[in-house]
């Protein structure tokens, strides 16, 4: 049997290149759906600065794929956090990309 009260010490840190990413996907969602929020409040009538924050956040998420991938491949550091900023990534790139290939087609 296996003593209840045995830790185990590692080298290992948190990655702040994921953190960062993780703070920027947060970030791209949380513009998304603000954005989106308000467009439905005008009925689709936003303003051309409605269109830029949006690209902008659009390139806040691919930002934050590249450095989530990059804390990937870093020594001596947890997975967790970057792999977690690495899905939200996708999921803001995902959308955002069908939010404008939505508004072209309609």
């Amino acid at each position: 049997m296996r003593r209840r009260n045995h830790y185990k010490f590692s080298g290992k840190k948190h990655s702040k290149r994921g953190m960062l990413a993780g703070a920027f996907a947060v970030a791209s969602l949380f513009a998304l759906i603000y954005l989106v929020g308000i467009s439905f409040r005008q009925s689709g009538n936003g303003s051309i600065y409605l269109g830029s924050v949006g690209i902008l956040a659009l390139v806040a998420a691919l930002v934050s794929f590249v450095q989530a991938v990059k804390s990937l491949r870093e020594e001596d550091t947890f997975r967790g956090i970057p792999i977690a900023a690495m899905v939200l990534s996708v999921v803001a790139t995902g959308s955002w990309i069908a939010l404008y290939t939505a508004g072209f087609l309609i």
